[in-house]
């Protein structure tokens, strides 16, 4: 880890990831300890006294081994954590903050204000559309039916029985142009 970042680090959380793991570590074997240690005085007898004395240090060890790979996963979730995104100034850095000169903030103002309006352009345009929406939706069933009758039509137009009706309409002007 950068130094320069930890000195940060340490400035804006007041401590670093690295303590924060080292404490958890050393609670972890202080606890591991204290259970074993309670462990062997409710089961030591005096001929197992030795035996237990010898076996502490190993199942100590096993014990922490144990633990040890979420151990790591929360030194790893510690490091992400408390940790300072480059783009976070402290108090201290305020006065490294980009300042705009009168123009600019004007400048923003005014590109502000131009937004503010295009927003209302935009949702005014967006009622209208929705309202004329609205209209069509109404027209759909009509327009279905209106449909639904020039299918009948065509359907109706098909039917063998029209061609002598043809013929007899056509019997009756005498119009040959009539097909």
């Amino acid at each position: 880890m950068d130094l320069n970042h930890s000195t940060y680090t340490m400035e804006f959380f007041n401590f670093t990831p690295e303590q924060i793991s080292a404490e958890r570590d050393h609670l972890v074997k202080s606890l591991i300890k204290r259970a074993v240690d309670l462990t062997v005085k409710k089961i030591e007898s005096p001929a197992t006294s030795e035996v237990l004395a010898q076996q502490k240090d190993t199942v100590m060890r096993l014990m922490q081994e144990g633990c040890q790979s979420k151990l790591d996963q929360l030194s790893e979730m510690d490091k992400e954590i408390f940790n300072v995104p480059p783009h976070v100034l402290l108090i201290k850095d305020f006065e490294l903050e980009k300042q705009f000169s009168s123009e600019e903030e004007e400048a923003r103002a005014a590109r502000l204000e131009e937004l503010k309006e295009r927003y209302r352009e935009n949702m005014a345009t967006l009622a209208e559309l929705e309202a004329e929406e609205k209209k069509y939706t109404a027209l759909q069933p009509h327009i279905e039916r209106e449909l639904e009758m020039h299918q009948r039509l065509y359907d109706a137009c098909d039917y063998p029985g029209f061609k002598n009706i043809y013929e007899f309409a056509n019997h009756l002007f005498g119009d040959a142009d009539f097909q």
